[in-house]
């Protein structure tokens, strides 16, 4: 008899040590959750260009990538003087004004976990350097599930830093992540420029399709003479921001026949052909 009441009394203290463990266990993890991020919030903002922010939500798995309306407020004092208009009238206004584009997107599972663990490397870099007169600024947001937030600013970063690298692998993976986004490309183009400064880009083999972004003389002629072999090529000139002057087009032509051109319609350039 005494036994048995041994027993029971032992089963109930089990009971109660695997509660309490179990309860530990889920505050735990429930502590945990809170303690991770949640949201990465991006922002590259090159001077000269236009940017964009993207949004990493671990809750969906969505990125939402958007590109902002340029425009400016003023307030017409006179026929010769202005000033920023005040907070007031913004708010009075703010609903009214020109909308950013928004693109949202689920990536596969390897693209968002890799973009997420690069977003978080770069959340670890301090960074405490002075904003230069122009340049580019990458600007990272985190918010965890408990709605606690961390800022972290990184004014032109050298390519070659940890910040940089990382910095630039994001672009790369946001280039793949949203590749049939043309506004989205050329917003990451042209933040590319400040840290590698690509010559041109191979989007296609077969047929030849490459886009060029700069025509910088020094690498121009060794960058078209790595370039695949063939008889025509097609030339995208959409984000090229330069003149399509007589030295691109001789360069081009030193190994290529036949010139096929893509450009923008505001462009007003003289062709061959």
């Amino acid at each position: 008899m005494a036994a048995s009441r041994y027993a029971k009394i032992l089963e109930t203290a089990m009971k109660k040590i695997i509660f309490i463990l179990t309860l530990g266990l889920l505050f735990s993890c429930c502590r945990e959750k809170k303690l991770e991020t949640k949201q990465f919030t991006f922002y590259s903002s090159p001077s000269f260009y236009g940017g964009f922010k993207v949004e990493l939500n671990n809750d969906t798995k969505n990125v939402v990538a958007s590109l902002p309306y340029e425009y400016s407020l003023a307030d017409s004092i006179s026929p010769k003087t202005w000033k920023f208009i005040d907070s007031t009238d913004l708010e009075s206004i703010r609903k009214f004004l020109p909308k950013e584009s928004r693109f949202e997107i689920k990536p596969s599972k390897i693209e968002f976990e890799e973009l997420g663990k690069c977003l978080s490397d770069l959340s670890q870099i301090n960074t405490n350097n002075l904003p230069p007169c122009d340049g580019i600024g990458i600007y990272l947001e985190t918010k965890t599930f408990e709605n606690k937030t961390n800022k972290s600013v990184y004014y032109s970063p050298n390519e070659n830093s940890k910040q940089g690298q990382l910095i630039m692998k994001i672009y790369n993976l946001l280039e793949k992540i949203f590749k049939d986004n043309s506004q989205l490309e050329y917003a990451i183009e042209n933040s590319q420029r400040y840290f590698s400064d690509p010559i041109l880009k191979i989007k296609s083999v077969n047929p030849l399709y490459v886009k060029f972004l700069d025509d910088d003389s020094d690498k121009l002629e060794a960058a078209i003479s790595n370039l695949p072999s063939s008889k025509t090529i097609f030339v995208d000139l959409t984000n090229f921001h330069k003149d399509k002057n007589e030295h691109l087009e001789k360069s081009i032509r030193k190994k290529f026949s036949k010139i096929k051109w893509i450009v923008r319609n505001d462009e007003n350039y003289g062709f061959a052909e």
